[in-house]
């Protein structure tokens, strides 16, 4: 598979989620949380779900928080280009894989620990 092809199967179920948010109510309370973000929790270590779930309030949500965490691991692990902007774009948990966005049209596909969101490297 080409990697165009890839980023395209990878970003296309982030810019449905987006393009469809969830009710403000939804994201104030871990209980009324998505299917998908219950999954999430369910796959992180005590420690790791523990701190996700301390920081998913106030309109955070878990997996704003997740992708905090594994752009912050990225940091200290040190980026490609320090100094540039960066999002995440894709999260698989089954597969320990995020994509990073560093430019418009430039990936990063970094592997992590799903239970401690740690990068392997």
């Amino acid at each position: 598979m080409n990697p165009g092809r890839f980023a395209l199967l990878v970003i296309t179920p982030l810019i449905l989620g987006v393009a469809a948010p969830a009710a403000p109510a939804q994201a104030q309370a871990q209980a009324s949380s998505t299917a998908f973000e219950r999954a999430m929790l369910a796959e992180l270590d005590d420690a790791t779900r523990a701190e996700v779930e301390k920081r998913a309030t106030e309109g955070n949500s878990v997996i704003g928080v997740v992708s905090t965490i594994l752009l912050n691991n990225y940091q200290k692990a040190g980026p490609r280009n320090p100094g540039e902007a960066l999002e995440v774009v894709a999260v698989d948990f089954s597969r320990g894989v995020a994509v990073i966005r560093r430019a418009p049209n430039v990936f990063d596909v970094q592997r992590f620990d799903p239970r401690t969101l740690r990068l392997l490297r």
